[in-house]
């Protein structure tokens, strides 16, 4: 370990460069990354927990997906701890300090974001960082004070001095948990330094390995499993960051996954009780829907921030496709009647549901007329990126079996509603029943083999 330390500055760069860039890479990251698996094996870690590489990766945040990290240990699906391996050399250190820093900081926050609830703070994983610098005369010099009048860490204290101070500062704020903090030479310079005792390579592997260690019979002690750290994950808020981030613990992924079909199925199935409950109206509903707009189908990607994007009217859930358009869903209450039967004894949608679909155009006209001037000042007012031009809209209305409707059955109802979709351009019409089953279809996934066309 100490040897490929040592070595890591005084061979030639991969690329070439006779001056060894701020941070290295390739072969150099390799041999320390293949030290360490080797030193936390000796020290009990099996080797079969250690990932390196692209598959060395934790839970990340913020819609930022997998934490990319150099090594990782996973047992069982469940990350027990990650090192991150980052070096500082080259003529810059002023910029390429700054820099280091800013990116421990936020991949280390990330990754504690992400447990940062109850029942999941028990689970943290072990974060350690590993940091190589260059050993040179200007390190030792105290580093030039920025003209500004923020008081930093360190100010007055040379590179070396100020880096252990910083890393002294992540391990008390809880981004990291252990630390090695070591200096080598550059070409024809094989000497090792290591700035501070507490952050030497022999205590960083024993603390790390320690600690991991300790996790692992916890977590077993417990019945700590993948599909419970699935489960815990399933209930965060931010649940599509977290099955993003969750990549590197596939069993763990899976598990979150299940959890969540079973929770939507669940609020499908209380959705559909509402809609047939006799005192459930509009407002229920749309306080049902609330947050809820991936019943609506995945080629949404949210909600418009606001409700009131055009003069005079207020939008029930303004949806925004991928390409920034949008689709106004129009809410109407569950009781309302779907069909009449005038005199010629043809079913025709009712007087309500072309009253919400005159409703619905004057939607498009307004956002036809006014959206390129409003696309304009929304963008530059309030920051808001939307395409209105060519908006859709869809009226949910009536559940069929809720009222009479004529004594229709649910086959002449959803026909007389197809017929006269046919004949609307962006409008659509759908019932509760229909948004229900669609949805609850898409939760289904079914073996390709083992879906049907629905004929038989």
């Amino acid at each position: 370990m100490r040897e490929s330390v040592r070595n890591y500055w005084s061979q030639p760069d991969d690329r070439g460069s006779g001056d060894p860039p701020g941070v290295r890479g390739g072969r150099h990251d390799e041999e320390i990354l293949t030290a360490l698996v080797d030193s936390l094996a000796e020290r009990g870690i099996e080797r079969s927990w250690i990932q390196a590489g692209r598959s060395a990766t934790l839970p990340g945040a913020y819609g930022l997906g997998r934490s990319a990290w150099d090594l990782a240990v996973i047992k069982d699906g469940i990350p027990l701890g990650a090192i991150i391996l980052k070096s500082l050399g080259g003529s810059s250190y002023r910029n390429n300090y700054n820099n280091r820093l800013q990116e421990l900081t936020s991949i280390a926050f990330d990754v504690r974001r992400q447990y940062r609830s109850h029942e999941l703070n028990q689970l943290q994983p072990c974060l350690g960082l590993f940091f190589i610098l260059r050993e040179d005369e200007r390190i030792n010099i105290p580093a030039r004070k920025p003209n500004d009048t923020y008081a930093r860490t360190g100010d007055g204290l040379s590179y070396k001095e100020r880096l252990g101070e910083a890393f002294e500062q992540f391990c008390e704020d809880g981004l990291y948990d252990k630390v090695c903090y070591v200096s080598s030479g550059g070409e024809n310079n094989t000497s090792l330094e290591e700035p501070r005792s507490e952050m030497s390579i022999e205590e960083f592997v024993k603390n790390f390995a320690g600690k991991v260690a300790s996790l692992a019979e916890t977590h077993g002690t417990t019945g700590i499993t993948a599909v419970t750290f699935g489960e815990m994950l399933s209930h965060r808020s931010d649940i599509h960051e977290v099955l993003t981030g969750l990549t590197s613990t596939p069993t763990g992924m899976l598990a979150a996954e299940a959890a969540v079909i079973r929770r939507r199925r669940a609020l499908l199935a209380d959705l559909r009780k509402l809609a047939l409950a006799e005192n459930t109206n509009e407002t229920r509903m749309q306080k049902a829907l609330e947050g809820q707009y991936w019943i609506f189908g995945g080629q949404y990607i949210g909600v418009a921030v606001r409700r009131d994007l055009m003069n005079l009217h207020q939008h029930d859930i303004p949806l925004v496709y991928a390409d920034r358009s949008l689709n106004i869903i129009e809410l109407k209450g569950p009781e309302a009647p779907l069909t009449r039967r005038p005199r010629d004894n043809h079913l025709i949608p009712s007087g309500a549901v072309h009253e919400a679909v005159g409703q619905c155009m004057n939607y498009l006209r307004t956002l036809d007329e006014m959206g390129a001037a409003l696309g304009t000042l929304h963008q530059n007012d309030l920051n808001l990126n939307y395409d209105y031009r060519r908006a859709r809209a869809t009226v949910v209305i009536g559940y069929p079996g809720r009222t009479a409707h004529g004594l229709a059955t649910r086959e002449q109802i959803d026909q007389t509603i197809r017929t006269y979709n046919a004949h609307l351009s962006r409008i659509q019409v759908l019932t509760y029943a229909d948004l229900i089953d669609a949805a609850e279809r898409a939760l289904a996934f079914e073996e390709d083999g083992n879906q049907g066309d629905g004929s038989a």
